[in-house]
């Protein structure tokens, strides 16, 4: 009976050791009540290397405003800075409880420099007052940056990379945006979104289609070196400054309807399909020389 007893107590403390410990144990780990509390104070958030439990909404920050009847702003008046983070939740910053949508407002840097997401982002509907900085991000589900408006001279997306969907469609970037050596494993979209500065995609990696449609660009379009391993639509868009295209490779592209007033530089592109420009306005002839593939709908001058 003794051996019985104490067989029982040894299965006790296996199973007891085996449990899984709770989310404020975790080693590093930070509760995202801690960050809200930080913000609501009125403090600066700049968190680094530590792993944040929890589903982390901006929108439920204790300062908002009334913009309508049915939208309420949250307002973060302080910066916000997380470097080398893991956030095992969902990251956010709209809500809907009830009739009454909440959105938010940054009114100073939002960073998220070398952080890793494993749960949902999105950013969708926020204004930022000053720079965004993802810079070496890991979005490991889907991402979306739709309907922004960024006040910043600069947005930050620099060798970030998104596993699956990456969707930044109908927002407004007063400054430049950076996307060099970014890598996207799923679809990208910028669909309707304007650029009042450049738009830096050079060596990014797009393993999904990508849809650059209806973008407007007045500064730079600069994608030298980048690979478009599915389907590259940039049709009825506009390109005020030089859009550099140089050694880029596409499978298949439509560059159809969009205006170019500058420069427009393909050379060394390589196309496996067929590149087609029907349609597009080029104020500059384009260059083309070295490009290895099929391009239609150049003007028949510039052939």
């Amino acid at each position: 009976m003794k051996q019985f007893s104490t067989v029982v107590l040894m299965l006790l403390v296996a199973v007891t050791s085996c449990k899984a410990e709770p989310k404020d144990t975790i080693k590093n780990s930070l509760p995202v009540k801690k960050i809200l509390q930080t913000i609501n104070n009125q403090k600066p958030v700049l968190i680094k290397d530590k792993i944040i439990t929890g589903d982390l909404d901006f929108s439920k920050v204790e300062t908002h405003y009334t913009f309508s009847s049915s939208n309420e702003v949250a307002q973060v008046k302080v910066p916000i800075t997380f470097l080398n983070c893991i956030f095992m939740g969902k990251v956010s910053t709209t809500s809907a409880p009830g009739h009454t949508t909440f959105t938010t407002h940054f009114s100073d840097n939002v960073t998220f420099e070398a952080c890793d997401f494993r749960g949902e982002t999105s950013f969708d509907n926020a204004l930022v007052d000053g720079m965004l900085n993802f810079t070496g991000a890991i979005f490991n589900e889907r991402v979306s940056f739709n309907n922004m408006h960024i006040k910043g001279r600069f947005a930050y997306f620099t060798a970030c990379t998104a596993e699956k969907q990456f969707s930044m469609q109908e927002s407004l970037l007063c400054g430049t945006a950076d996307f060099f050596k970014a890598v996207m494993k799923g679809k990208l979209s910028f669909q309707s979104t304007e650029f009042a500065g450049d738009l830096r995609v050079n060596d990014l990696k797009c393993d999904g289609k990508a849809d650059f449609s209806l973008t407007t660009i007045r500064g730079n379009f600069l994608a030298n070196y980048a690979l478009f391993n599915d389907e590259f639509r940039f049709s009825n868009a506009r390109v005020d400054g030089k859009a550099d295209m140089v050694n880029t490779k596409f499978i298949n592209a439509w560059i159809n309807n969009t205006r170019f007033g500058g420069r427009v530089n393909l050379t060394n592109t390589e196309i496996s399909r067929k590149l087609d420009l029907d349609g597009s306005i080029f104020a500059i002839k384009p260059e083309s020389d070295g490009v290895k593939g099929v391009i239609t709908g150049l003007p028949v001058a510039d052939k």
